[in-house]
């Protein structure tokens, strides 16, 4: 007996029993695409900051006393309440970058992670044997490795600065953002495939037209979600680095030299490393997308309300 034109496992989903099923597969994918981005910072903050948390001979780092007391500083300066500064849980992290994970708009809290590298006073205190990236060593009598040491070491107030910009990040509506873009793209892009569907009648057409309009879709969809993530980072540091400005001409001055060691910083590891992941000004290489406001932008920013500053001073004698 020959077998039915149309028929096998792809006629299935053209049937009412098939579209109900694929309708509920819909709503539980989108369903799984804001707990994979809300679970980690919420629920599963514990188990997010023990991945990330910086260990030393099997149990985890402490935070230096005189680090904690630098946290209390920024905290000061952004005049957080009792209450919210309860939210804010420092822990040592890898790496050289501060890590922020949770948010101070929820009860589970946020994960404040602070590099090795803030407790050091000075180029001395650097312990270079125990310092590996991506499990290399560090080649420090090394150009690049002379610059990386410059830049690790930061003064009181760039490590303020820097403290203060974590906790603003967690003081944001990131964590519930993040998990409603995703399931929103992933909902617009099936509500408009089934309108096509129905609307050009493609269920009764062959199948590879489905497939280009799913693709042409799916690429539509992941650049939407793309967007509205980066759009949103990229605000959120821009007014980040305005509030951090109006806290005074001391902080105007550190934001300018920390991230120029942030910039110094990658611009070592990018020669040490020998890859692209970091570009020749220092910034992150990030292709067709831009995650978050480039390093050089914002350590212009703070230059030019250096200078004006420094004009309205001279201004004013």
């Amino acid at each position: 007996m020959q077998k039915k034109a149309g028929g096998g496992v792809m006629s299935f989903f053209k049937t009412e029993t098939g579209r109900k099923v694929v309708f509920y597969a819909a709503g539980t994918t989108a369903t799984g695409l804001f707990l994979a981005n809300f679970l980690p910072h919420t629920f599963g903050l514990k188990y997010y900051r023990n991945f990330v948390q910086c260990y030393q001979n099997g149990m985890e780092r402490e935070v230096p006393k005189a680090v904690q007391l630098r946290i209390e500083q920024a905290m000061d300066k952004l005049e957080l309440d009792k209450h919210e500064r309860q939210f804010v849980k420092p822990f040592t992290v890898f790496g050289f970058d501060l890590f922020q994970a949770g948010t101070t708009k929820l009860r589970f809290g946020a994960a404040l992670g602070v590099p090795v590298n803030y407790g050091y006073d000075s180029i001395g205190d650097i312990k270079r044997a125990d310092i590996r990236f991506r499990d290399s060593q560090i080649d420090w009598s090394s150009d690049s490795g002379k610059l990386l040491e410059q830049a690790i070491v930061l003064t009181e107030d760039e490590q303020v600065f820097g403290l203060c910009k974590a906790i603003l990040q967690l003081q944001t509506h990131r964590v519930l953002l993040n998990s409603i873009f995703p399931t929103l793209s992933f909902f617009m892009v099936y509500t408009i495939g089934h309108f096509l569907n129905l609307r050009l009648q493609l269920f009764a057409r062959h199948g590879s037209m489905r497939f280009v309009l799913y693709s042409i879709l799916g690429l539509f969809g992941l650049g939407s979600w793309s967007f509205m993530k980066d759009f949103n980072q990229v605000a959120d540091d821009a007014d980040i680095d305005k509030r951090l400005a109006t806290l005074g001409p001391q902080f105007v001055a550190a934001g300018v030299s920390y991230y120029d060691k942030h910039l110094k910083k990658n611009i070592a590891l990018r020669n040490l490393i020998g890859d692209d992941t970091y570009t020749a000004m220092g910034n992150e290489n990030y292709m067709l997308r831009q995650k978050s406001m480039p390093l050089t932008a914002r350590k212009s920013f703070f230059e030019e309300k250096w200078q004006e500053m420094q004009t309205e001073a001279t201004a004013t004698q």
